[in-house]
């Protein structure tokens, strides 16, 4: 086994040493690049996620009426509803409160909602 090295000339060792070399710095800048694009993503979800509960923090503070009675039915923050209004446009949601100029908050999965109570046609509990 070794009579296969001792045939390989000076110049063959240094430029193995060389490939396995830039070989090396090639895979680990490629790792580095994945670690930092895992790090960026994470970031930016963390960043969303912590100004989407500072956004539902100041909702709260804006509508801080947390049980609404709607003919007969009794709704209180943190449930599931699900609201049809007079355009009969359905909105499904979490409910977070109420304010004094009888407006509801509806926090569904990418918006958040204001509508006033008179013009609602039917609320259901989901």
């Amino acid at each position: 086994m070794l009579n296969g090295f001792y045939s390989l000339s000076y110049l063959d060792v240094i430029y193995a040493a060389l490939m396995a070399l830039v070989i090396t710095q090639i895979i680990l800048s490629f790792s580095k690049m994945r670690k930092t694009m895992a790090r960026e993503r994470l970031k930016q979800s963390l960043g969303s996620e912590f100004e989407r509960l500072a956004v539902i923090k100041h909702c709260k503070n804006l509508f801080p009426v947390s049980t609404v009675n709607f003919r007969g039915k009794v709704f209180t923050a943190g449930m599931r509803v699900r609201i049809t209004t007079l355009q009969k446009r359905i909105i499904e949601g979490e409910f977070i409160g109420k304010n004094d100029s009888d407006v509801l908050c509806v926090i569904t999965g990418q918006h958040i909602i204001a509508h006033e109570i008179n013009k609602i046609e039917d609320m259901t509990e989901m």
